[in-house]
């Protein structure tokens, strides 16, 4: 099981550059901790999460970084054309060495996104499929022919071409087709961290209902807070969460009063304790799901204490990285 650290950028209003600089840190601190992967999500128009440009931020960790996976969770493939998008993919994954890896999604619940790139929202899904077909034929094949409701093309190659065939790609999505689609192109899958167990085991089951009988390598985000006991970590995380779903909520529908995801259901599938407690919870989910990779969302408002919770993850709760190697020769 991978280590990961999920960089959502959250910030206050008010820290601007400096909360890029926090999260540049705390990048640099996971590869130090020995953490094998971080991933970065995607937003736009946003004043919390500010990760809009996703793909250059990707490209300046992966210079900073040496020995740590960089990925993205998750491309918004309906915001940005197959054609670049593939070129822009193709340079990274030569640039990062083996270290690049790709996340894609259709997008939330935010109808801003679709709005201010002039995509109608009840085509979102639509174009997500098409141009997850368009990308992976440019990806994957030279010479392309491809003719879509929202993207042609004719004897195109785009160059460089991936070093890596196939290039590492994982899907973020708990649409049945999108995970169908996944099982049939043999993605990865991404779960968000709030999903629940039997809802991932669905999703497991439809992958392999398309005949793709392979256990995909299968990313889990999870709300993380370490502490001395569960008390403290209780205290430390709330915040931290509270601020996240009243600034998500607002993001999705501003004025509403309810979150696409609930405050609640985060808590209930959090890793969130003493090591004692976060170890237990960890043994359990890896008891009831084939784990590739936890991603670790910090929940905590300090930035100082956020680098101890990586450290202390990797140290008290993870197994050592030894043994992580010796389990997957097993496997």
């Amino acid at each position: 099981m991978r280590l990961g650290l999920f960089a959502n950028l959250e910030q206050d209003e008010d820290e601007g550059a400096a909360g890029f600089h926090a999260q540049t840190d705390l990048v640099q601190h996971a590869e130090t901790c020995g953490l094998d992967e971080v991933w970065v999500s995607e937003h736009h128009f946003n004043s919390f999460t500010q990760s809009a440009s996703i793909l250059p931020l990707i490209a300046y960790y992966l210079g900073i970084t040496r020995t740590i996976r960089i990925g993205s969770a998750a491309v918004l493939t309906p915001l940005h054309h197959p054609v670049r998008l593939a070129e822009d993919l193709a340079t990274l994954d030569i640039l990062g060495k083996g270290r690049f890896g790709v996340g894609i999604a259709r997008g939330g619940p935010f109808p801003s996104q679709y709005a201010h790139f002039g995509i109608p929202a009840e085509e979102a899904a639509a174009r997500a499929r098409e141009a997850t077909d368009f990308l992976m034929a440019l990806l994957r094949g030279e010479d392309v022919t491809f003719e879509g409701q929202f993207y042609t093309a004719r004897n195109l190659t785009i160059y460089p071409r991936p070093v890596h065939k196939p290039l590492p790609i994982w899907i973020a999505s708990a649409s049945m087709d999108t995970v169908t689609d996944a099982g049939r192109y043999g993605f990865g899958l991404m779960a968000g961290h709030s999903w629940s167990v039997p809802m991932i085991n669905t999703l497991l089951a439809t992958y392999r209902s398309t005949g793709n009988h392979t256990t995909p390598d299968l990313v889990i985000l999870r709300n993380v807070c370490i502490a001395d006991t569960d008390e403290e970590a209780m205290r430390v995380a709330l915040p931290a969460l509270e601020r996240f779903f009243i600034r998500m909520r607002e993001f999705a529908n501003p004025g509403a009063a309810s979150s696409p995801v609930s405050l609640d259901n985060a808590l209930t599938h959090s890793i969130i304790g003493s090591p004692e407690t976060c170890r237990q919870k960890l043994a359990d989910l890896s008891g009831a799901l084939p784990i590739g990779g936890i991603g670790m969302k910090l929940a905590c408002l300090d930035r100082t204490r956020a680098k101890e919770i990586v450290q202390r993850f990797r140290e008290e709760v993870m197994p050592p990285a030894s043994a992580r190697r010796e389990a997957a020769l097993i496997d």
